[in-house]
């Protein structure tokens, strides 16, 4: 197979014809015949091999040039072709130097498509609270160029169980979480007033802002002036404490009147935090009164666990969500959850956790919580999930999930599908919480 093979010029050969060809002002003069290189009585076929009497002449040669390359002796090409192919390439060279420098200097920003929030998100992973709350932000601003009037903001302040946290940390978090939001509005033009259960807690709060706000935080109120203060419900309709508490210290206090007055021009948006159950028909009568026609927030007042409590002796009615508390359009809603499923072959308990999200305009979706931490959707609707439902999606999405209307479902489920606040449709007089 070897002696079958063609002939082929060894590597070195056509080296050293590519350097006679292209090289002049050599010591051996050369000309071309034909498809021959004649060096004086010596001839190199094109595609041969160099005849035993060329070598050493050839040698030499070869030794000229590649010793006048290392000196840094420019060879001069005879043949004028030659020439006008190695300025043209010398051209090209430069042009292609240049052009390339000019794309290193001027390489156009590749920019990343716009995340269309009207479709929702297939992951979500915030990193920080800044984020999370830059996020609730834009989706406010949102919701109020579109009219919306009533707006609820959960933000789950304090990861997957805020009851393991003492009350004042969970106060104090949100707090936190509401005066960035509002400084956020601010920012863009609105006059915003915080809002807080009573005058008690709004001196609290008072003295919570002073001794813990950073230095940044303190500049950023200034900077902001009357475009952000805080307040309380009850300068709506103050309690009977808080007039016998005013009557008591104007002995002592140079006749000031202490008892928390509705504000003389009122703000463009409100945020409402920090709030119990017996608390609700306050902030009804607040908005009636004084934030009527204007943005009202409740923010992280976690609605769905006081509604729980609707209907029970000593509270409010059910009715106070029918005509109210429907109202409230949740434009960015983070609730999250834990759950176990119990099996019978191992590992017998499988946790999983995940949130019943909502950023508007985007729809309400189901988000499975990964193993890095962050949220995939599962599951997705324009209108709001049941609790119930939102539950069997992740654990559908898991593979884990029973049979919709078998036994063993009915046994873990029950027979109602949801709450009465969720199945008590043809009683509300508004739907916005729902979509």
């Amino acid at each position: 197979a070897h002696k079958m093979a063609p002939t082929r010029p060894p590597l070195r050969s056509i080296v050293f014809l590519g350097l006679i060809a292209t090289m002049g002002s050599l010591s051996e003069p050369c000309m071309r015949q034909g498809n021959a290189w004649v060096f004086k009585s010596s001839k190199i076929s094109k595609f041969g091999n160099p005849s035993a009497m060329s070598r050493p002449r050839l040698a030499g040669v070869t030794g000229t040039v590649l010793r006048k390359l290392s000196q840094g002796t420019r060879v001069r090409a005879t043949s004028e072709e030659v020439t006008k192919k190695s300025a043209s390439a010398e051209k090209a060279a430069k042009l292609a130097a240049r052009m390339e420098k000019d794309m290193a200097q001027n390489e156009p920003k590749v920019q990343e498509p716009a995340f269309n929030r009207s479709a929702g998100r297939d992951r979500y992973n915030p990193q920080t609270y800044f984020e999370l709350v830059a996020d609730a932000t834009q989706s406010v601003k949102d919701a109020i160029e579109d009219g919306v009037e009533q707006i609820e903001v959960e933000l789950a302040a304090l990861g997957q169980e805020t009851y393991k946290y003492r009350a004042d940390t969970f106060v104090d978090v949100n707090a936190a979480l509401a005066t960035a939001l509002g400084a956020g509005l601010a920012g863009a033009g609105k006059r915003v007033r915080i809002l807080l259960p009573d005058n008690a807690e709004l001196q609290r709060q008072n003295l919570m802002l002073q001794k813990n706000m950073g230095k940044r935080m303190r500049e950023e109120m200034q900077v902001l002036g009357d475009k952000l203060v805080f307040g309380c419900l009850t300068e709506a309709r103050p309690t009977l404490d808080e007039k016998l508490g005013s009557a008591f210290t104007k002995m002592f206090n140079g006749g000031v009147d202490t008892t928390p007055a509705p504000p003389e021009t009122p703000e463009d948006v409100f945020i409402v935090l920090n709030i119990g159950v017996l608390d609700l028909p306050l902030v009804e009568t607040y908005y009636e009164k004084i934030a009527q026609g204007r943005t009202m927030i409740l923010m992280n007042c976690e609605l769905d666990t006081l509604r729980g409590d609707l209907g029970l002796p000593a509270f409010p009615s059910k009715d106070l969500h029918y005509r109210f508390l429907s109202r409230f359009k949740p434009v960015f809603f983070m609730r999250n959850r834990k759950y176990t499923k119990t099996t019978a072959t191992p590992p017998y308990n499988i946790d999983y956790a995940g949130t019943l999200f909502r950023e508007y305009p985007g729809p309400w979706q189901v988000m499975l919580k990964l193993g890095d931490g962050s949220l995939a959707c599962v599951a997705e609707s324009r209108k709001r999930f049941y609790l119930n439902e939102a539950k069997y999606k992740m654990a559908e999405a898991l593979g884990i999930a029973e049979t919709k209307g078998s036994v063993i479902n009915f046994l873990r489920t029950g027979y109602k599908a949801g709450t009465w606040w969720e199945e008590g449709e043809n009683q509300e007089l508004h739907n916005e919480w729902r979509f």
